[in-house]
Formats: C-alpha cells, sequence, structure tokens
C-alpha cells in the first residue's frame, strides 16, 4: 500500500489542556492547515448534551473534514496536516454520557493516525462555557491513554508552554523524516 500524499498529525487530550492553541500553532509552525474540532461547534450551535446519533454525525463530519484539509494540503504540495481532535474523543462523550455508543462510531474511532500526540493537563483548567471541570479533564486524559494503549498507539506526551510542546512535535516529525515545503505561506 502506499504512503497517502499527505499525513495526519492529531491532538488528543482532555477539555482545556490547549488542543486548539496547539493546532494552530503547529499548522503555523509546519506552514500547513488545522482540522478544526467539529464537536465542539455543534454542541455550540445546539448547547445539549449531543444524542447518539448526533455523536455519530460528528465523527463522519471530523473524518470528511479531515479527508477535505488533507485534499487540500496535497494539491498545495503540504505533507500533513494537524488533525484538532479525532472521532476517538467523539467515542469517549458517547460512552460517557450515554454508556454505549454504536459499532460505526467505534470503528471511526479506531481512524490511524501517523503521529497522535496527547497534550498532558498540565496547566490551570479554563472554564469557557462549554466545559466540565477538571476532574473530567483528568478522567478523559486517564480514559484516552487506556484506549490508545488499546489499539496499540503509542502516543508522543507534550507538556509545557505552546512552544515546547511544538518544539516536542517538531522533534518527533524530524524523528519521522518529516519535511515541510519552507516557501510555501501558512494555510489556514
Amino acid at each position: 500500500m502506499a504512503e497517502p500524499a499527505v499525513r495526519r498529525l492529531a491532538l488528543l487530550g482532555g477539555e482545556s489542556s490547549g488542543k486548539t492553541t496547539l493546532a494552530r500553532a503547529l499548522a503555523g509552525a509546519l506552514r500547513t492547515g488545522w482540522v478544526p474540532e467539529y464537536g465542539r461547534q455543534r454542541w455550540e450551535e445546539l448547547r445539549e448534551t449531543l444524542s447518539l446519533a448526533e455523536l455519530v454525525a460528528v465523527a463522519r463530519t471530523q473524518v470528511d473534514w479531515e479527508d477535505g484539509h488533507a485534499a487540500r494540503a496535497a494539491a498545495a504540495g503540504r505533507g500533513w496536516i494537524v488533525c484538532d481532535t479525532t472521532p476517538l474523543t467523539t467515542l469517549q462523550y458517547a460512552l460517557h454520557d450515554h454508556g454505549q455508543a454504536p459499532p460505526e462510531l467505534h470503528a471511526l474511532a479506531a481512524r490511524p493516525y501517523h503521529l497522535t500526540v496527547l497534550c498532558e493537563p498540565d496547566f490551570d483548567f479554563v472554564q469557557d462555557g462549554c466545559r466540565r471541570d477538571d476532574a473530567f479533564r483528568r478522567a478523559q486524559h486517564a480514559w484516552t491513554l487506556q484506549r490508545l494503549a488499546a489499539q496499540g498507539v503509542v502516543p508522543l506526551a507534550v507538556r509545557g508552554s505552546v512552544t515546547e510542546r511544538v518544539q516536542a512535535v517538531r522533534a518527533a516529525l524530524d524523528a519521522l523524516g518529516a519535511t515541510f515545503p519552507l516557501s510555501a505561506a501558512p494555510a489556514g
């Protein structure tokens, strides 16, 4: 099987662990695009616990967005995209809020990524009106570690400032032999 033209870098972690901030910073540093978290957008539109059917739709949309961003990155000659979450997070909300998840959501949550980055909950929790609390954030972190281990995925754990996190990801990508176009303008 041929290596895809564009590889996907996944950011995971609990609420208020810096995923979106890191996604933006990495996209700038890598001169590529980043895929926003559709689940958060959908929650902000509805302002209620999402049903199982809605969560499956969220995971499908997240994957569609990734595929669209990957196609645009390939057309622009970029080798990576940054994904601000994955369907694994959507599965977590389904299991937490409903105690179950449909097989399709389990399958989408097993989607592989070329590099999975886990943002540590190592700074103060920031409540923005959408999040639960620090105890939930820490439970999310532990669940994500456990689920990734069950999938055989060893994530790159990042901590500290945004700069330190970007440096850690860049070092991991360098170790993978990743290259980035230096003349390309950052993409949105």
